[in-house]
């Protein structure tokens, strides 16, 4: 026998007491007031109760079901995002206890994943509990009328059950499921999620006005979900831009020590190395004045000076290239990592094995000078950190990616370490992919060598 669970079909008073006088059963006893009242109190419920009237306990639980849905509403209202999930879970049992069913859940909607996911849910100890994740292959008739925005309303599921819906009157069967309700719930005029409950002590109705109330619930629900959502992605944006700032700000102050290192260096070389070459061709440029009429003393003069500017135009050239490699315009990227593989191999002795495999030509700048740059630095850490006598470049693409990859078996190191506390080249490299939509990846651990990969979208979309 199905009843309503404490939420009866709304009657009409005035109705009730117009009634003709055979239906003594219904009449109320009272006598008919001359005004309504102005609202149904708890007070006024009682008053009928006592006074015989059968509307009384209709009312009073009606009365009640309302109150309890203003104060989940005013729960909900502003509520913190912390407090979101555990609330949601505490309404489900009150709905649960109120309306004497023995489970309910709230659950979202994944269309492309085709799955029915169990955010939250209630049930009476020893009911059995909602599964975490509904397949549509599991229920497919079930997730069908989910998907369709239908309400799945039946009080006696075995009975009510369509014929195709044989996946569903098994599971009724298995688990003792007699009646349920699910309703779904929009958002945008998509199905976005639904709230279900379930009896399984005995079949029960579900009146229109009671599905409607529930409706209104579940929204609220929603609403708050979607709240917290909003809220915790905000969160993360503004640690993760905090995260930034702060990675910018080390940056920065790594970039100021460096260049004042790099300033700091290249005046040492001029005044240490280039001013004193200088000077001693200016020496000698004295002596041969003194020899000229003497090609025996003024030819070796001649073979030394030479010599010496040649060995200062390639130091200046190599000064020049790291800070800007001009190469890099006028041959384009293939040839400038060949020849900066040549330079570093013939300056640190350590054999490069290049090999470039079909690099498009028409690269962007950005991209050529950011590869250049990885590879620069890249090969810098090799000389300084790996310990290695070889190193392997390499350049392709694939997969509408150019792949940078550069490798040695030297002493490797542990990347989780380097990343907590990133060095200037580390943090510089990453900073240079960053800026052209690329990844950048670096495997290695202590004696196993390291291989570091840069991979750059040959489409990137706009900035």
């Amino acid at each position: 026998m199905s009843h309503s669970a404490g939420f009866p079909e709304s009657r009409n008073l005035t109705q009730e007491q117009s009634r003709p006088q055979q239906e003594v059963g219904l009449r109320c006893p009272l006598p008919t007031p001359q005004q309504a009242p102005a609202s149904i109190t708890p007070d006024l419920c009682q008053f009928l109760a006592e006074e015989g009237c059968p509307l009384a306990t209709p009312v009073r639980d009606r009365l009640r079901f309302e109150t309890l849905l203003a104060e989940l509403s005013a729960i909900f209202v502003n509520l913190p995002a912390h407090e979101v999930d555990s609330q949601i879970n505490g309404a489900l049992q009150k709905l649960v206890e109120f309306l004497d069913v023995d489970r309910a859940g709230l659950a979202e909607v994944l269309i492309e994943q085709k799955q029915l996911v169990i955010t939250h849910s209630y049930q009476h100890p020893g009911v059995p509990l909602l599964p975490s994740i509904i397949l549509d292959e599991q229920l497919p008739w079930y997730a069908r009328i989910v998907r369709e925005g239908k309400i799945f309303q039946l009080s006696n599921l075995l009975d009510d059950l369509p014929p195709e819906a044989t996946a569903e009157r098994a599971y009724c069967q298995q688990v003792g499921l007699k009646s349920h309700l699910m309703i779904p719930l929009r958002v945008m005029n998509g199905v976005v999620g639904a709230i279900g409950f379930g009896s399984f002590r005995h079949s029960r109705s579900w009146p229109e006005e009671l599905v409607q109330r529930l409706r209104l619930v579940g929204e609220i629900f929603t609403n708050a979900l979607a709240r917290k959502r909003a809220d915790e992605a905000l969160l993360a944006r503004e640690q993760a831009l905090g995260q930034t700032r702060e990675g910018l700000r080390e940056l920065a102050a790594k970039l100021l020590h460096a260049q004042e290192e790099e300033r700091r260096r290249i005046a040492r070389e001029m005044h240490d190395d280039w001013t004193q070459r200088l000077a001693i061709l200016g020496i000698e440029v004295a002596n041969l004045e003194k020899h000229i009429g003497t090609l025996e003393k003024a030819l070796p003069l001649l073979h030394s000076i030479q010599a010496q500017l040649v060995n200062l135009s390639e130091d200046v050239h190599a000064l020049s290239r790291q800070l800007h490699p001009a190469i890099l315009d006028d041959l384009g990227l293939v040839e400038a990592l060949r020849s900066e593989c040549v330079s570093f191999s013939r300056r640190e002795r350590i054999t490069v094995f290049y090999h470039p495999e079909k690099v498009p030509a028409n690269l962007p700048p950005d991209v050529s000078l950011c590869i250049y740059r990885v590879a620069q630095e890249a090969l810098r850490n090799v000389a300084r950190h790996a310990a290695a006598g070889e190193a392997w470049l390499t350049l392709f693409p694939t997969n509408l990616q150019l792949v940078l990859r550069i490798q040695d078996r030297g002493v490797g190191f542990d990347p989780t370490a380097a990343r907590s506390e990133p060095g200037l080249g580390l943090s510089s490299m990453a900073e240079r992919v960053r800026l052209i939509q690329a990844e950048l990846s670096i495997t290695s651990a202590p004696g196993e060598g390291t291989t570091l990969e840069v991979r750059v979208p040959l489409v990137r979309s706009p900035s």
